[in-house]
């Protein structure tokens, strides 16, 4: 039986931006040796504090974190990938822009649908 090495730290690769200016950086989690954890990701403010209580399982998926900005007034705000040298590692950046974009639009229309009861 295999099992996930342990997280070790975490690989800042989003920055989500507000209207009013203020930052949140969106860490993919990596394990022993590098590694990323694809699709396990940490919200963060800019001193590295958790901007509000995180999951019971310690991280968020790409649609946790559109929710999570949904439900904590970020709605409409703008998703950076932060630079890399590494080709890869640009081109991985650039990918979970959009999904995680794709998933705040899901997260808006989802919101809206609840909103009205017609």
């Amino acid at each position: 039986m295999s099992s996930d090495p342990p997280i070790t730290g975490i690989r800042p690769i989003l920055t989500v931006v507000h209207g009013n200016g203020e930052r949140l950086i969106v860490a993919r989690l990596t394990n022993l040796g590098g590694g990323s954890q694809s699709n396990r990701f940490v919200l963060r403010q800019p001193d590295f504090r958790p901007p509000w209580p995180q999951p019971d399982k310690g991280y968020f998926g790409y649609a946790e974190v559109a929710r999570a900005l949904d439900a904590n007034g970020w709605r409409g705000c703008r998703i950076e990938a932060m630079a890399s040298t590494d080709p890869e590692e640009r081109r991985a950046r650039l990918l979970a822009r959009k999904k995680l974009h794709l998933q705040c639009v899901e997260a808006a229309i989802r919101r809206a649908q609840d909103a009205d009861p017609a």
